[in-house]
């Protein structure tokens, strides 16, 4: 992980609310009061998944995948 990002679990709920609201804002987005503890719940599990997938090792040699068939 790099050494300027936290894991999520480091970060203040009230820094996650904060840009959470922050991001709403520039999008033009209107957050329900009674949304917002889900909506930073998911976004603090969203930085847990996004700090496991940082931890993946993809070296150049790996090739896309051709096709997907569910």
């Amino acid at each position: 992980m790099p050494a300027n990002i936290l894991p999520a679990e480091a970060v203040p709920k009230d820094a996650t609310l904060a840009l959470v609201q922050a991001r709403a804002a520039a999008l033009g987005l209107v957050l329900p009061e009674a949304c917002l503890p889900g909506i930073v719940s998911n976004t603090d599990l969203l930085g847990h998944y996004t700090a496991l997938l940082e931890q993946v090792a993809l070296p150049d040699l790996c090739e896309p995948a051709g096709e997907y068939t569910p």
